[in-house]
């Protein structure tokens, strides 16, 4: 099996970062150590690497300070899909956290509220892709153990900034016309279909084969099995973006791993920041609510709070809406309900792709080779996923939710 390499790439050295470290550090004279490795295990990130820079640093007083920052880089070549290159995934994080995140965060500023989005980014002077980040670990943020999934206090400050987030983003629209097209398509991008398709049709073949191993899948194998011969093509056909409806730019990954929270010194939540926009899209919220909910909620709340949460989120959706002076009709509750009932495919991408690699234990066979080739690896991974005890509780609970609300009806 081909594995992702630990090896650091060559061009990532000391004299590349001098002027980050001068724009961190503004005391900085020179490098005493510099190190450079992988920060998460296998299993915790599938599209690009994620690596931690951390610098010792000589200032000018003759002192020394301790710098790091989070870099993203993509795969070598013979790791990443031809399709994938399609998303180019580098060029929308990098223009989120450089044009739209400050231009959001400005918005609040102007009504007089101070509201915070994403870490603070950096450009390094090289060709090679990559998304540099300061290190929110060092600032207490972390994030939730994936597999333990979200409680209701983490969820509802994850759905109170997401409210923020979408607020931000119609106001923007309305003030300045729609976003660059780079950040409207997200996954729905006809470049990578073919990549997508492939992912989905995998994901239904391994879900179907492990859901009848529950009691009373009788009741909707049929319709779990019709729905997924044909996702791929209802997921381009029905998710064009209608203008009549309230729509916003949806963070489009928005799950346990790419949220991070900062807890205060009685363990309530501080602050809370969404990481990872590189799957962005433009369209109904239900997109980023469903994403959420059915990827990251704890088993004991995902179906018996959904309708508490949604009712949380409009809130919260409302409050900011007003506050930025949107001027279009406000989004009634009805009709975000009606919405999710009418997007209700975007439940089942979490469900069948995400859901499975938050419920899954640690794993070295964890990689994106795994995720969608077709080795015996690759099979071996994919079985583990899909017949872990827990993801098949999650789908006992899930499947005749979405059975009896029509959502797999298309």
């Amino acid at each position: 099996m081909r594995r992702q390499s630990n090896v650091i790439p060559k061009w990532i050295e000391s004299k590349l970062f001098e002027d980050i470290f001068r724009q961190t550090q503004p005391k900085y004279q020179s490098t005493k150590n510099f190190k450079v490795y992988h920060a998460l295990a296998p299993g915790e990130n599938y599209a690009t690497i994620m690596l931690k820079v951390e610098a010792e640093v000589m200032l000018k007083d003759g002192l020394t300070d301790d710098l790091s920052y989070m870099l993203k880089i993509s795969h070598s070549g013979e790791h990443l899909p031809e399709d994938f290159k399609h998303f180019n995934v580098f060029e929308v994080e990098n223009g989120m956290y450089k044009e739209i995140v400050p231009e959001f965060e400005r918005m609040y500023a102007k009504v007089g509220r101070k509201v915070r989005f994403a870490a603070k980014s950096y450009t390094l002077a090289t060709q090679e892709e990559h998304v540099l980040l300061e290190d929110l670990r060092r600032y207490g943020f972390k994030n939730v153990k994936r597999q333990d999934c979200l409680d209701l206090e983490h969820l509802k400050s994850a759905l109170e900034k997401l409210a923020q987030w979408h607020a931000a983003s119609a106001v923007m629209v309305q003030q300045k016309g729609i976003f660059d097209v780079k950040y409207q398509r997200g996954m729905l991008n006809e470049g990578g279909k073919e990549l997508l398709r492939t992912m989905l049709d995998d994901s239904g073949r391994y879900l179907l084969k492990n859901i009848t191993k529950l009691e009373g899948h009788e009741e909707y194998y049929d319709d779990v099995r019709t729905f997924f011969s044909k996702f791929t093509e209802i997921f381009f056909e029905n998710a064009h973006v209608d203008p009549k409806e309230f729509n916003v730019l949806n963070h489009g990954d928005y799950w346990s791993n790419n949220i991070m929270f900062q807890y205060a010194p009685d363990g309530s939540i501080k602050a809370t920041l969404p990481v990872d926009f590189q799957v962005t899209r433009y369209g109904s919220p239900a997109q980023d609510l469903l994403y959420l909910i059915f990827s990251s909620a704890r088993l004991d709340i995902k179906i018996s709070k959904f309708d508490y949460l949604i009712k949380f989120y409009h809130q919260n959706l409302i409050e900011n809406l007003i506050l930025l002076n949107y001027s279009q009709p406000l989004p009634t509750l009805r009709e975000v309900h009606q919405t999710l009932i009418k997007y209700g495919l975007w439940a089942m991408v979490p469900i069948a792709v995400t859901l499975p690699i938050v419920l899954c234990e640690p794993s070295e066979k964890a990689s994106l080779d795994s995720l969608i080739g077709h080795t015996d690896n690759s099979q071996e991974f994919k079985n583990l996923l899909f017949s872990n005890e827990l993801f098949l509780k999650h789908l006992k609970l899930i499947l005749p939710w979405l059975l009896y609300r029509g959502a797999l009806e298309y």
